[in-house]
C-alpha cells in the first residue's frame, strides 16, 4: 500500500508544464451540523474497536475476515487497478523516449530509372537511435486526465476502507447473532424439557381424572409452541453460522462441517461522545469516495472540452545511420531530426460537443450520488443514535423483567422444596424465567448490535488521530491480502 500511495505523491512532481485547465470550478456546499446539544466529550474509540469486547474468538474471526473475505479482495484489486491507471495517465505528462534499431539490405533493379550503371546494385542501411515524442499540454488535457485518475485512485482507497469497515461490522454483528442463537437454543432446550414434564404431569392427572381435557390441551399446545421455537432457534443458529463462515473462511470443509466456538457475551459500554459535529462525516469512507468520484467527473469535463482546441506535438530522433555496420557508431554516422505537428479539429459532426455534454451529465450524476450519500449518512447517524438510546431502555426493562422472573422462580423453588407448591406450578415458574432469559438475551444482543451501528455510521470510530497505528495495521492487512492473491 505504501508503494502505491508514494507513487501518487511522486507523480505530482511531474506537473512541470504550466497549462490552463478547462474543467469547471466545483462548488460544494458545506454541511455544518451538530448531532447533539451537549458539548463535545473526549472519546477513546479507536480503529480496533471490536477488541474492546474482549472476546478472543471474535478477534480471531475479524482477522480471518480481513484475510479471506472475497469482497475485500475485490475492493483491493480495484484499488490496484486504479493505481495502474494513475501510472498510465501520469506517463502522458512526460515525453516518450523509445530506442530503435533496424537493418535493411536492398537490391536495385538493373532497369530501375535511378540505376545508370546497368548492373545490379546492393546496399545496406543500418540505423540506431533514440526517438522522442511529446504532446505539449497546452490546455491541461493530460493534467486533467491525471487529476481525474488521481481522484479515482483515492476513491478506490476509500472504497477499500468502506468495504473493510462493512466486513468488520458484519462479522462482529453476525458473531453476536450467532452467540445469541446458541444461548437461545440452550435456553429453549431447557424450556422444552420443562414443557414436556408439565405435559406428562397433566397427562397423568387426566388419566386419573383429577384434571380436565382443557388443562391437558393447554399443556400440549404449550409443548408444541416451545418445540416450534426450539426448532426455529436451531435453524437460526445454522443460518448465522453459515453467514459467519462465508464471511471469514476460505476452507470449504470448514464451511460445510465445522461449528464455531464462542463465549458468553458480556455487555461492553462504549462512551459515545455527544455534541458531535458534521466534520465526523469526513471519516466516513463512502462520503469521501463519492466526493472523489465527483471531482473525477468534473476533471473529465476539461478533458472533453480540450478536444475543441488545437494540439501541438513534438517528435525527434537522435542516433546513427550508415551503410556499414562497422561504422555505425562513429562520429560521421551521427544523425538527428526534430519536427512538430499541429492539429486543429474543424468539423466532427457534433461528436466533440456530445462528448462534453456526456461528461457534464456524468458529473451531474456524480453530484446527485454525492448528495444521496450525504443524506443516507445523516439518516443512518440519526437512526443509529436513536436506536441505541431506545434499545438501551429496552435492555434495562428486559433486565428488570428477567430479574423479577428469576426471583419468582427462586421463591417457587423454595415453596416446592418444602411441599407448598405443586411440581406443575414450579415448572411453569421455571419456564417463565427461561422465556424472560430469551427476551433479555435478544435485547442484549440487539443493544450490542446498535453500538456497532453507531460506530459504523460514524466511519469506524471516533479516534482518528492515531495514524501510525492505522498505517501499521493497514500494512499488515494489505500484506495478508497480497499473499492470499498469489
Amino acid at each position: 500500500m505504501n508503494k502505491i500511495i508514494s507513487m501518487s505523491i511522486t507523480a505530482s512532481l511531474g506537473l512541470f508544464i504550466s497549462a490552463c485547465s478547462l474543467s469547471p470550478n466545483l462548488n460544494i456546499a458545506e454541511a455544518n451540523y451538530t448531532f447533539a446539544n451537549d458539548k463535545q466529550n473526549n472519546n477513546n474509540i479507536d480503529q480496533k474497536w471490536w477488541k474492546e469486547f474482549e472476546d478472543d474468538h471474535l478477534n480471531k474471526l475479524v482477522s480471518l475476515a480481513l484475510k479471506n473475505n472475497s469482497d475485500l479482495k475485490i475492493a483491493y484489486i480495484h484499488l490496484k487497478q486504479a493505481s495502474a491507471q494513475l501510472g498510465i495517465d501520469f506517463s502522458n505528462l512526460m515525453p516518450k523516449f523509445d530506442a530503435s534499431a533496424n537493418a535493411l539490405r536492398s537490391k536495385t533493379s538493373i532497369n530501375a530509372p535511378t540505376n545508370k550503371s546497368g548492373q545490379f546494385n546492393y546496399g545496406n542501411d543500418f540505423k540506431m537511435g533514440l526517438n522522442l515524442s511529446y504532446e505539449i499540454d497546452l490546455w491541461g488535457k493530460y493534467r486533467d486526465s491525471y487529476r481525474a485518475s488521481k481522484s479515482s485512485f483515492e476513491a478506490s482507497q476509500y472504497d477499500y476502507e468502506a468495504a473493510r469497515l462493512s466486513i468488520i461490522s458484519n462479522t462482529v454483528q453476525t458473531y453476536f447473532n450467532l452467540v445469541n442463537a446458541y444461548e437461545n437454543e440452550n435456553i429453549l432446550q431447557q424450556a422444552y424439557e420443562a414443557a414436556q414434564e408439565i405435559y406428562r404431569i397433566n397427562n397423568e392427572k387426566f388419566s386419573t381424572g383429577t384434571t380436565g381435557e382443557y388443562e391437558l390441551s393447554q399443556a400440549k399446545a404449550n409443548l408444541e409452541s416451545i418445540s416450534l421455537q426450539y426448532n426455529q432457534a436451531q435453524l437460526n443458529k445454522e443460518n448465522y453460522l453459515k453467514a459467519l463462515k462465508i464471511l471469514t473462511s476460505n476452507d470449504l470443509n470448514d464451511i460445510l462441517y465445522q461449528d464455531q466456538d464462542y463465549q458468553t457475551f458480556n455487555l461492553k459500554e462504549f462512551d459515545i461522545p455527544t455534541g458531535i459535529t458534521s466534520e465526523i462525516l469526513l471519516q466516513r469512507p463512502d462520503i469521501s469516495s463519492s466526493l472523489e468520484k465527483l471531482m473525477q467527473k468534473n476533471y473529465l469535463i476539461g478533458v472533453a472540452r480540450s478536444a475543441f482546441l488545437p494540439s501541438l506535438s513534438l517528435t525527434g530522433l537522435l542516433g546513427f545511420e550508415s551503410n556499414d555496420l562497422d561504422t555505425l557508431v562513429k562520429n560521421g554516422s551521427k544523425t538527428w531530426n526534430i519536427g512538430g505537428s499541429f492539429l486543429m479539429p474543424i468539423f466532427h459532426w457534433g461528436e466533440i460537443n456530445e462528448n462534453i455534454n456526456l461528461a457534464k451529465l456524468n458529473k451531474d450524476e456524480a453530484f446527485i450520488n454525492y448528495e444521496n450519500t450525504l443524506k443516507t449518512a445523516f439518516g443512518e447517524i440519526r437512526y443509529a443514535l436513536i436506536s441505541r438510546k431506545n434499545i438501551r431502555l429496552q435492555y434495562d426493562n428486559a433486565l428488570s423483567s428477567e430479574q423479577a422472573y428469576k426471583r419468582i422462580y427462586e421463591i417457587a423453588k423454595e415453596r416446592y422444596d418444602i411441599g407448598e407448591m405443586s411440581l406443575q406450578d414450579y415448572l411453569e415458574a421455571r419456564q417463565n424465567w427461561l422465556n424472560s432469559q430469551i427476551n433479555f438475551n435478544n435485547t442484549k444482543y440487539s443493544y450490542a448490535n446498535s453500538i456497532i451501528d453507531v460506530i459504523k455510521a460514524f466511519g469506524g470510530g471516533f479516534n482518528q488521530q492515531d495514524e501510525n497505528s492505522w498505517e501499521s495495521t493497514q500494512k499488515e492487512e494489505i500484506q495478508n491480502l497480497e499473499n492470499s492473491l498469489k
